[in-house]
């Protein structure tokens, strides 16, 4: 990971300067793992960096640590959440609470230039998985699953439960799951949305929910293991 001074030049100023845009190139830095979990964020840097006075860079960070993606300490400063097990937990929890719904009401409203969208994403993703895993391969997955996905929670319907669930996504976990697919869980993951297309086709609403719920906790369990092993490893190596 970069440190402060050398993240703060690898990406260009934004060329509108609201609050509103400080708080979002802040915030997608955060979720896209720009900045470590734990690193400090000093105004004055993201200021500059910015090219914005420290005040929107300010409310932007009160709105990130209300928003739980940045802890604000008293006379050390902001610094990025670190993300743990029990976040993890939630999260999944949260997701497997909302998603099977809205994927089920779905099935009941999604269009046919929707539909052919996802056909379009969930071949792209078996495409991926045909081929040797690379940097490339696993962004054009990622953003190939995000879309995917959004398409999806948006035509449920329900903007609230919509919000809510995407505001849960956009959190370094969600590219955390992906870099810990395997081969394996690719395919099993990619297979995964062809029959979430084929239950929204066939307008089946306990189907799509169905395989929704099981997409979700496949992906919870690869985490999870993950987890378990740098938990295990990072105990070996301090026991030593």
């Amino acid at each position: 990971m970069l440190d402060d001074q050398a993240a703060l030049h690898t990406i260009p100023r934004l060329a509108a300067r609201s609050s509103d845009d400080v708080y979002s190139a802040i915030k997608s830095d955060i979720a896209s793992g720009h900045y470590a979990s734990g690193q400090y964020l000093r105004e004055e840097l993201l200021a500059k960096r910015l090219g914005v006075s420290r005040t929107p860079v300010r409310e932007a960070l009160r709105r990130l640590d209300a928003e739980g993606w940045v802890d604000t300490r008293p006379n050390y400063g902001v610094r990025v959440k670190s993300w743990t097990l029990k976040d993890a937990q939630e999260i999944f929890e949260a997701r497997l609470l909302i998603e099977p719904h809205l994927a089920g009401r779905a099935a009941q409203q999604i269009d046919a230039a929707n539909l052919a969208r996802l056909k379009a994403l969930a071949a792209t993703m078996i495409d991926i998985t045909r081929k040797p895993a690379s940097p490339d391969a696993t962004d054009t997955w990622f953003a190939a699953n995000n879309e995917f996905h959004a398409i999806i929670t948006a035509a449920a319907g329900n903007a609230r439960l919509d919000r809510a669930l995407r505001s849960m996504k956009e959190t370094p976990l969600i590219k955390w799951t992906f870099d810990t697919y395997d081969e394996a869980d690719r395919e099993r993951s990619a297979r995964q949305h062809e029959e979430i297309v084929l239950a929204l086709e066939q307008r089946n609403t306990a189907w799509a929910e169905a395989i929704t719920r099981c997409h979700i906790l496949a992906a919870e369990k690869a985490v999870l293991d993950r987890y378990a092993r740098e938990h295990v490893l990072d105990t070996e190596i301090s026991d030593n």
